[in-house]
């Protein structure tokens, strides 16, 4: 019974974008850009919940030059979602991913707070001089979607359900490295840190680094004052690429440092926060 009032209560949201509380650790992010073979790409799409979710509306319009050929789910945060819906439009250059609770009578958990991939983009690369995609996030009044999260809360033992909508606006996401070697390997063949995109950012950016061996692996941030503001990686990580969200919401806008240390490996980028 509570999976049913929670899809009715989801259907009224989406039909009345008017219904918004304030954000915050919810965001939504695309991250870079796979190659899969010659002309096809995969952009993954990251969330981070703060607490246990329970319904994702993600409308999205992507740019020219590309056609969505699917949207996938494998390897994802997703196990938790019975329907998982991809509308695609590639007339309107368009789609509408929407991720929805359990139908089925047994019981499970929402998605547990956390970050990570919650889809796919399969994209066919139909321009082969294009560098970058595009994709912003849209309003659609009838029938009604925007990009929502939607979570179970108490208030006196009561549930609830609580709409959170991420500051997402548009992101391109580069298509360079992705083209450029189709067939690397799968594990990096050495240590690195990727700049943060976006950059300037508000309030969210993914920070990215590659680990080509078994290492205990720390990623910090820290201030123009050298104070570590804080710490967002401190544990042992199998060979591969990573990505992380860091959250500017709680500190200041400004200039900081992130700072990678593995092995006998490190670096250090800048990004600029702009609130």
């Amino acid at each position: 019974m509570r999976r049913i009032n929670t899809l009715a209560i989801l259907v009224v949201v989406l039909l009345a974008p008017s219904l918004v509380f304030a954000a915050s650790a919810h965001n939504f992010m695309a991250g870079k850009a796979v190659s899969k073979d010659a002309s096809t790409v995969v952009v993954p799409l990251n969330i981070t919940n703060e607490s246990n979710l329970t319904a994702i509306d993600i409308p999205l319009k992507f740019s020219e030059g590309v056609t969505l050929k699917e949207v996938t789910f494998e390897n994802t945060r997703t196990e938790y979602f019975d329907l998982k819906i991809a509308n695609i439009n590639n007339d309107d250059n368009t789609v509408i991913i929407g991720l929805l609770p359990q139908i089925t009578p047994a019981y499970k958990p929402d998605l547990e707070a956390g970050t990570g991939p919650i889809a796919n983009l399969i994209f066919e690369v139909n321009d082969v001089s294009l560098e970058e995609v595009t994709l912003e996030t849209f309003v659609m009044k009838n029938p009604g979607h925007s990009l929502c999260f939607v979570y179970h809360d108490f208030i006196d033992g009561v549930p609830y359900n609580r709409v959170e909508r991420p500051e997402f606006e548009s992101v391109s996401v580069s298509l360079l490295d992705a083209s450029a070697a189709p067939n690397t390997p799968d594990l990096p063949t050495k240590f690195g840190l990727s700049q943060n995109y976006p950059n300037p950012y508000n309030p969210s950016t993914v920070i990215s680094y590659d680990v080509p061996k078994a290492s205990h692996v720390t990623l910090s941030v820290f201030n123009v004052l050298g104070q570590e503001v804080t710490t967002l990686v401190d544990e042992e990580k199998e060979a591969g690429t990573y990505e992380i969200v860091f959250d500017g919401s709680d500190i200041a806008s400004g200039i900081y440092f992130y700072r990678i240390a593995a092995d006998n490996f490190s670096e250090t980028k800048k990004m600029v926060l702009v609130k």
